[in-house]
């Protein structure tokens, strides 16, 4: 390559960056995606083709659904936050850890990936399973300091960090660094997962499995508005679980598949 040649590469990756970098602030102008990681919006921008209110909307279906005006405004208690969603109101969280935890002993902690609001439902989760360290790994960096906050004000055995799922290396990092046993939470992110990276979730699952000695995971059978039921059945998922995974529980609950297993 002669010189002429190696400044012209040069200008032209320059000028990709610098329109990489529009696109992703322009994204990220809208408050609800302002604090999420600029890997995750990456991705929705390369799904979207470069699409900014394409790249938002699929950003707000994922993301964005969480952070409602209320919410962001910060000035909602823990259980009225759990009550504003409309993903979180309709599980009763008591019933629901109580159904997931039966007849499990000695768990030290929980790690809950892509938490959304979960945390908020701490108090219930402890009356099922004592005081066990709770870490939620969540993308919204607003919800993210809004739990730790609720943590701390509460003086609870919780904690939240700002992540991006699909950096898995990062996740076994923190799986590691909890105390065994240890149980993750994965709530309704694999479609989610898929969306952005089609076929990610096997390899995601397969990972993290190696990082704890339980899973927990929920597909969603209804939209979030519960008025449409979902006809997709994931038959590849629960192929793939039954073929490399012990199957613990399986069972519907709040519009809710959940699906409890390990290795």
């Amino acid at each position: 390559m002669n010189l002429l040649e190696e400044v012209k590469k040069k200008r032209e990756g320059s000028s990709s960056e610098k329109s990489s970098r529009f696109l992703l602030d322009k994204v990220k102008q809208k408050r609800e995606f302002s604090k999420l990681p600029d890997s995750i919006v990456r991705k929705a921008l390369e799904k979207s083709s470069g699409d900014v209110k394409d790249a938002r909307a699929l950003l707000r279906k994922y993301f964005g659904v969480f952070l409602t005006n209320k919410v962001l405004r910060g000035k909602l208690s823990g259980e009225e936050i759990l009550k504003a969603h409309i993903s979180s109101k309709k599980r009763d969280y008591g019933d629901f850890y109580g159904r997931i935890f039966e007849g499990v002993e000695d768990i030290k902690s929980i790690i809950d990936l892509g938490a959304g609001v979960n945390g908020f439902s701490y108090n219930s989760l402890q009356e099922v399973v004592g005081e066990v360290d709770y870490l939620a790994v969540e993308a919204s960096g607003q919800l993210v300091s809004q739990i730790n906050d609720y943590f701390e004000k509460e003086g609870l055995k919780g904690s939240a960090v700002c992540g991006d799922l699909f950096d898995i290396e990062g996740v076994l990092k923190i799986l590691k660094e909890q105390k065994k046993p240890r149980v993750v939470f994965m709530f309704q992110i694999i479609d989610a997962l898929e969306n952005l990276e089609k076929d990610f979730s096997k390899d995601f699952i397969l990972e993290v499995s190696k990082g704890c000695e339980k899973i927990v995971l929920t597909l969603p059978l209804v939209s979030l508005g519960g008025r449409k039921k979902f006809e997709v059945s994931r038959k590849w998922l629960a192929d793939f679980l039954e073929k490399n995974f012990l199957i613990e529980k399986d069972f519907e609950m709040f519009g809710e598949r959940v699906i409890c297993f390990r290795k």
